[in-house]
């Protein structure tokens, strides 16, 4: 087998595409040779050491693959050698051969592509997390969703019609803004957004908002809601401004992280939500939000939005690409 692994914390080319043993499954599993392997903003904070739980290097990236089963191991009788499936992981995705536990792999139809499969788990389910549940979202309510271009933006674009939302309002670069427009949102100045919230709301502001940055971002997400709104927090990208890992940058967010007193919340009538997918333990919550949202893909009420696919061996090209926020839509890499 192949597999991109990282040879020390740090910038993109700390990424090697090497040779490896193929794994065997072991109880309870299966080998699935990959077709196409997600990337995440979060692939790009493992790598520079920031992501919480990273293993040390050197290890393999990527938390979700699709493609084709090859062998399964003792106690899986319900997954066959040939089935089409996606996969999740916990790091290991970006490699030809991947073993996953049998209880986060899911057959495909043949109508689904594997660019499309690979698209979905990680980005569609943070979103439904973040909007579904515990994010509540109701019918005529609005929301605010920080990087609106991306997977999990895009995703929660989607989700947030399918529950009803009055007005969706997105943060991009001002690059992006006729994009979002296309797609129904109104486009934010991510520079300025409370102000710019404030003054489209008459004051009032929203009930939802999705704050993948962190730092003093995530306060002024929280300054953004109307009475009775939640912020939902899923991410830091805000210790990551550039491609190298960044003490001075790691520390002045950690500092200017706003801690929350109950009693400003219970003044305001305001929650904030901390979400993070891989520590989600609810598993049937999560297989039955996934069959859900394959449910909405089949139906055409969902549809992910692939960026690019970059061959596995051009790995570090393909976090550059993230890094510089040229992509609208989901990175993959392809190892067929």
């Amino acid at each position: 087998m192949q597999r991109v692994i990282v040879t020390r914390y740090g910038p993109p080319d700390v990424m090697r595409f090497e040779e490896a043993e193929t794994p065997e499954p072991d109880n309870g599993e299966v080998l699935v040779r990959v077709a196409r392997a997600g990337i995440n903003f979060a692939d790009l904070l493992a790598r520079m050491g920031l992501y919480p739980g990273t293993p040390k290097p050197p290890f393999v990236p990527g938390f979700e693959v699709a493609g084709t089963v090859v062998a399964v191991g003792p106690g899986v009788d319900d997954i066959a050698a040939g089935d089409r499936v996606v996969a999740g992981r916990s790091y290991g995705g970006y490699a030809t051969h991947v073993v996953a536990p049998k209880a986060t792999v899911s057959r495909l139809s043949d109508s689904v592509s594997f660019d499309v499969a690979a698209a979905l788990p990680v980005n569609y389910l943070t979103a439904w997390l973040a909007v579904v549940h515990p994010g509540a979202l109701r019918e005529g309510e609005t929301v605010l969703i920080h990087g609106a271009a991306g997977g999990v933006g895009i995703a929660a674009t989607q989700l947030a019609k399918i529950r009803g939302a009055a007005r969706i309002f997105g943060t991009a670069s001002l690059q992006k803004h006729g994009w979002l427009r296309e797609q129904g949102v109104e486009p934010v100045d991510r520079d300025d957004f409370r102000a710019t919230i404030k003054a489209a709301t008459d004051g009032r502001g929203v009930d939802l908002v999705l704050d993948p940055v962190g730092g003093d971002h995530l306060l002024q997400s929280y300054r953004c809601l109307a009475s009775g709104g939640r912020v939902v927090s899923y991410g830091i990208s805000a210790m990551a401004p550039g491609r190298k890992r960044s003490r001075l940058a790691q520390l002045r967010e950690w500092w200017r992280t706003p801690r929350f007193n109950p009693l400003w919340m219970m003044g305001a009538n305001r929650a904030v939500i901390g979400v993070h997918l891989g520590r989600y333990r609810d598993v049937k919550r999560l297989q039955q939000a996934q069959a859900q949202l394959f449910d909405w893909l089949e139906a055409g009420e969902i549809a992910p939005r692939i960026d690019s696919v970059f061959l596995g061996a051009e790995a570090a090209k393909a976090h550059q690409h993230i890094h510089d926020r040229q992509n609208i839509g989901k990175v993959l890499l392809d190892f067929d």
